[in-house]
């Protein structure tokens, strides 16, 4: 074998070592990407009614709230379709007020009471603009109107008259969890706003 035929196979096999990492390192990332399956798996495997200790409760709440701000917004959606059977619902009643509140600012952002601030500063028709984008933003990214929406067809009302924060604090612990993604939206609207 000549020095050339050499220096191809020498090169070729390069190339498919190169390939095979690549493939490697893809599948690797899809298995550590969150799923909804996944997602459901880990509620399943961590139910907080079985867990004493605040440190802990706090990671596992920290850690769901990791995996659903990594799903893609189609992954979300399923989840949220899975109305009587989304097992988020039951973790999500399970916590204090305390760990919901810390579980809303991981999902929203860590600015979740400065938005609440800002939007309740607002004047009555800004707080209206926004609130009417952002569920027709949602209605038209889902095809049909977000769950809050559903249950509470007065809900943009609601919320320009009370303020977000009030309306946030009379709400059960379901209500709040279908508000994350208005909370995710309304974020959107007001900083394109800002952006004006």
């Amino acid at each position: 074998m000549n020095r050339q035929t050499r220096m191809l196979f020498k090169g070729l096999a390069a190339i498919a070592l190169v390939w095979a990492l690549a493939w490697g390192l893809m599948r690797w990332a899809g298995a550590a990407r969150p799923t909804p399956e996944k997602v459901v798996a880990f509620v399943e495997a961590n139910p907080l009614s079985e867990i004493e200790d605040p440190d802990e409760r706090l990671r596992v709440i920290g850690q769901l709230a990791d995996m659903l701000n990594a799903l893609d917004p189609a992954d979300l959606r399923e989840l949220e379709e899975r109305a009587t059977a989304d097992p988020r619902r039951e973790t999500f009643e399970g916590m204090t007020p305390e760990e919901q509140l810390f579980f809303l600012e991981r999902r929203v952002g860590r600015a979740f009471q400065q938005m609440m601030q800002s939007f309740n500063d607002m004047d009555r028709e800004e707080r209206k603009r926004i609130i009417d984008r952002s569920l027709k933003q949602m209605r038209e990214d889902r095809g049909r109107p977000a769950r809050l929406e559903e249950t509470d067809p007065e809900i943009a009302e609601r919320i320009t008259e009370a303020g977000l924060k009030a309306y946030y604090e009379d709400a059960n612990a379901e209500t709040k969890l279908d508000l994350a993604p208005l909370l995710e939206e309304m974020q959107r609207s007001m900083t394109m706003m800002r952006g004006r």
